[in-house]
């Protein structure tokens, strides 16, 4: 399954740069992206929960933001 099937198969209405950024506009989407100083990764919720960052990858950061939002979409 890729990136963008894994997000999607929880929240629909994902969409990608292939291997860049990729925004949600659903009440429990976000936007997941990198740095361009770093390359670290990040997690913006479309909700008053606290951005996350410090991601090694991006794989890390889809993980992330799917652990965080599962008590908003259950």
């Amino acid at each position: 399954m890729t990136d963008l099937e894994t997000l999607n198969s929880f929240v629909p209405g994902w969409s990608e740069i292939p291997n860049g950024m990729m925004t949600n506009p659903h009440d429990a989407g976000g936007i997941i992206d990198c740095t361009f100083v770093t390359g670290e990764w990040f997690v913006i919720f479309n909700d008053d929960r606290p951005m996350r960052d410090g991601f090694a990858t991006r794989k890390d950061a889809i993980a992330a933001f799917i652990e965080a939002a599962r008590p908003q979409v259950r």
